[in-house]
Order: C-alpha cells, then sequence, then structure tokens
C-alpha cells in the first residue's frame, strides 16, 4: 500500500553514491554530480566502508516516526475511495483539507497540508484529493 523505503528518491540518490564511492568516484565528485554535500558524502563513505552498501540501505529516511500506523492507512485509503459526504462535508470530492479535517478529527493529530498529500500519494490515491483548498 504505501511506497517502499528503498524507492523514495532520497533513498535512491544515497544508493547511487554508494554505488559511485564503491566505483572510485572522489567525495566532490559525488557530491557534485548528486547535488549533495560533501559532509553528507563522507558520512556515506564511512557508512560504506564499514559495513558495505546494504549498511547505507538500512539507513532511516528521516523525520519522525509517523502517529498513523498501518489499519489508520487502511482506513484513510478506504475513506478516500469513497465519498467525502460519508464524512459530513457537502460534496464527494476529497480536498487536501477535507482529508486534513478528518485524520484530525479521527486521530487527534494535525498534519501540514504538504504532508497529508504525501499520505495520499504513498497510498497510491493522490490523484483523488482535487486542486481545491476546502
Amino acid at each position: 500500500m504505501l511506497s517502499r523505503p528503498e524507492n523514495l528518491p532520497s533513498v535512491v540518490r544515497r544508493m547511487t553514491a554508494g554505488r559511485m564511492l564503491l566505483d572510485g568516484a572522489s567525495v566532490e565528485a559525488v557530491a557534485e554530480q548528486l547535488h549533495l554535500s560533501i559532509q553528507t558524502v563522507k558520512r556515506y563513505q564511512a557508512i560504506v566502508s564499514a559495513g558495505g552498501l546494504e549498511a547505507l540501505q538500512k539507513m532511516g529516511v528521516g523525520g519522525r516516526a509517523s502517529v498513523l500506523d498501518q489499519e489508520a492507512l487502511a482506513w484513510i485509503a478506504a475513506a478516500l475511495r469513497g465519498s467525502a459526504r460519508e464524512h459530513g462535508f457537502e460534496s464527494d470530492a476529497w480536498t487536501n483539507g477535507r482529508l486534513r479535517s478528518v485524520i484530525e478529527s479521527r486521530y487527534g493529530v494535525r498534519y501540514s497540508r504538504v504532508y497529508v498529500w504525501q499520505i495520499a500519494t504513498n497510498l497510491g490515491l493522490g490523484h483523488l484529493l482535487s486542486k481545491s483548498r476546502r
């Protein structure tokens, strides 16, 4: 249901950096080509040296852990596949604001507009959110 972490752009770029370093590219060349800081590439280099690409792949993707577990995400996906009217709205359409409101009401957490869009996108349902803010 959710995007696999290894497919996230940040992880793909990290793994590309690791492969480039193993292939003999300099820290500076990797940083420039992948638009990473020298410090970040040096950190990746140390991780690859100590544990290989597997260690680099196992790094976290950042951010705090979501309050929403798999059950909550499944509920959100089901809600998005249904009508917004079922959740008290005046029309069937889902908007970012409506989804934010439903998540806050049901789970007691308020997410940013961007994060709510990311949740819907990771569920493969971002296309169901209309561009309206209401």
